[in-house]
């Protein structure tokens, strides 16, 4: 018997020891001002104060530690640093599973890479794959910008990150608003979902959608209630253009901005307004291209068919195109009768904004109400001809020409107002109006610091790297 108790002892010390070296090995003492070594609930606990450990291949410095001598954890507490070869990690508290690689980093948590420096209260890191999951609040930092939400998730590896939950991006270019971004770091691509909000003060401009995707080129695809407010400032005019559709796309072509929209497109300024299923702008040409059944409105004119284009010049409407067929109506601002102009192809040159010209060719037909010298109704011209030029002077009709043509002079009676050519399409109450409140952003605005005092061990590491510098 007694042998045989002196056996079972020995086995059980050799299991302890080897229990005891094997998770020692995980964790190499570098220095500590005290060591404590206690058993707690059957446990054996080793103690640490201000201690200098290396976890694998991590260096991380603390207040205090407990190690578990029998399972593969550390608990460090009181400003905590930690360095690896690419990052450097501070908390104020931290449990440390090496069989996972899993750390849970608690209180004022920093990391700190090349690249970028994110801050967060909660966040569960895994130094093998070098990803973070911050359910708490992040706040990203880097020589671009300051990005914030209430929960993220990073990866190192990948320079890309997911942010999910009033989420905000402020850089010198622009400012963001969403409730869920991706991101790629490295590439400059994100995408953006649900209560979408940017002010491009590059391009002076607001965009906002359910939907948006970007790239490093400038490429912009919104989709979803999307809406683009636009300013153009140059010498002479000023104006701002307010563009809705289901789904935008904004790319930057060598200097070139193309717009393109689609689906239940509208389009107001101060220089036209219009409707159409799509919707095509080239600022290097400054010309608008419309298609699918559009309307576009100038002043006092409305053009309806199945294409037009509107070519503007230094902000202001040059020419109106429209084309098999083109209707146009234009309301005399005195008599408030509509004057009517068809043709396959319509051509409608402006100066100053106002209408100087209008072309119809071939298979032209108008009918222009006439004025006596007290501007009261006259009657009416009623004409048909392969071609029409049609010639004004400060929106006045001054000068008609035809080609070969069959017309009349309609006197004044009582159903004249009403008299309608085939084709007659008159709709101002579709005409887009100027919107009466811009967006705006719904988050206050991102702090210029993180919401704690920054621990005392990295605001040491901010002097020793200026100081290198």
């Amino acid at each position: 018997m007694k042998y045989l108790f002196f056996y079972i002892a020995l086995l059980f010390f050799s299991f302890t020891f080897e229990s005891s070296l094997y998770a020692q090995n995980l964790v190499q003492l570098i220095s500590s001002d005290q060591a404590i070594t206690t058993t707690k609930s059957g446990e054996q606990i080793r103690k640490l104060y201000n201690a200098k450990l290396i976890l694998d291949d991590r260096v991380m410095v603390c207040d205090s530690a407990w190690q578990f001598l029998q399972r593969n954890e550390i608990r460090a507490y009181g400003n905590i640093q930690i360095d690896t070869d690419s990052t450097n990690i501070w908390a104020d508290t931290l449990y440390y599973y090496s069989n996972q690689e899993l750390s849970k980093l608690r209180g004022r948590v920093i990391i700190r890479q090349d690249s970028a420096t994110l801050y967060g209260a909660s966040v569960d890191y895994n130094f093998e794959t070098k990803e973070a999951i911050f359910p708490k609040g992040i706040r990203l930092e880097d020589k671009k910008g300051i990005l914030i939400a209430d929960q993220g998730e990073y990866y190192e590896e990948a320079d890309s990150a997911i942010f999910r939950f009033n989420v905000q991006v402020q850089d010198t270019a622009q400012y963001v608003e969403g409730d869920s971004l991706f991101i790629n770091r490295n590439t400059d691509y994100y995408r953006i979902y649900s209560n979408v909000f940017i002010s491009d003060s590059t391009n002076n401009a607001i965009l906002t959608g359910n939907y948006v995707e970007s790239d490093s080129t400038g490429r912009r695809y919104v989709e979803g209630n999307s809406y683009l407010m636009k300013s153009e400032v140059d010498s002479v005019n000023s104006d701002t253009t307010h563009i809705r559709a289901h789904i935008l796309l904004l790319l930057d072509q060598d200097s070139t901005d193309i717009i393109k929209g689609f689906t239940n497109v509208s389009l107001w300024s101060k220089k036209f307004s219009s409707l159409s299923d799509s919707l095509l702008y080239d600022s290097k040409s400054e010309l608008f291209q419309l298609s699918g059944s559009p309307k576009a409105w100038n002043e006092n004119i409305q053009l309806t068919g199945p294409f037009i284009s509107v070519k503007l010049d230094s902000n202001r409407v040059k020419q109106l195109r429209a084309f098999s067929p083109a209707f146009a109506v234009q309301e005399d601002s005195i008599t408030l009768r509509l004057n009517q102009l068809k043709g396959d192809t319509l051509i409608a040159d402006f100066d100053s904004s106002r209408i100087s010209e209008i072309l119809l060719y071939p298979n032209s037909e108008i009918l222009y109400h006439t004025k006596n010298d007290s501007n009261e109704p006259d009657g009416a011209m009623e004409n048909t001809s392969p071609h029409t030029q049609l010639i004004f002077k400060k929106g006045e009709l001054v000068q008609a020409r035809f080609g070969k043509n069959q017309g009349l002079f309609l006197p004044e009676y009582e159903g004249l107002p009403n008299r309608r050519l085939n084709g007659f399409s008159w709709n101002p109450e579709l005409r887009p109006q100027q919107p009466v409140r811009v967006p705006s952003p719904r988050l206050a605005p991102i702090p210029s610091s993180p919401n704690f005092v920054l621990p005392g061990r990295y605001v040491q590491f901010l002097e020793i790297t200026v100081i290198k510098q």
